[in-house]
């Protein structure tokens, strides 16, 4: 019923239970609004999910200006000659083609943010209450020892603040990433 001109908002799609398993009938009910489909969501590309993998299944999709940008940053970057790439995040699970590609074609893969206490899990630390993807340990194990076999040098934070409750009040303090205490 839109009119020229007229925008439609639907409410953030990850409310919907069908959107994360990527449910064909979700995806073809969010086709049936468009007549075609701009992927601009750098940070959401890899996630086979409805409204992102889904819907190109039924319209016509393309790139839209940011992730060609990004892309176009990215490729630049793996072909230069010193390559160095900064990977962050929540969940390993999100980048688990990423990280193998990576170690093929980087000199250094440095990992921070919280996918990183995943990895310093695999390597024998306390993580205490930090975010960790318990499933991705040996997967993690696996990557730290695919880089030393290849000679990349995989970083990880070398400190941590830690932190008695997760408040903006909160007592914290720097510790050595090897350090960290239980809880």
């Amino acid at each position: 019923a839109l009119k020229p001109g007229q925008v439609l908002l639907l409410e953030n799609t990850r409310f919907d239970p069908r959107e994360e398993k990527n449910d064909p009938e979700f995806a073809k009910e969010l086709a049936s609004m468009a007549e075609v489909y701009v992927s601009d969501a750098f940070g959401a590309v890899h996630r086979a999910h409805a409204s992102t993998a889904g819907v190109a299944d039924y319209l016509p999709a393309y790139c839209g200006f940011l992730v060609e940008k990004e892309l176009t940053a990215l490729g630049g970057a793996m072909d230069a000659p010193n390559r160095q790439p900064v990977l962050g995040g929540a969940k390993v699970a999100d980048k688990l083609a990423v990280i193998e590609n990576l170690l093929k074609k980087a000199d250094t893969l440095v990992i921070g943010g919280g996918m990183a206490f995943t990895f310093l899990k695999a390597k024998g630390y306390e993580t205490g209450a930090s975010l960790l993807d318990e499933e991705k340990i040996d997967y993690c194990k696996n990557m730290l020892a695919k880089a030393e076999e290849s000679g990349v040098k995989l970083l990880l934070p070398v400190d941590v603040i830690v932190a008695d409750k997760f408040a903006a009040d909160a007592e914290s303090k720097v510790v050595a990433a090897d350090a960290i205490p239980a809880g």
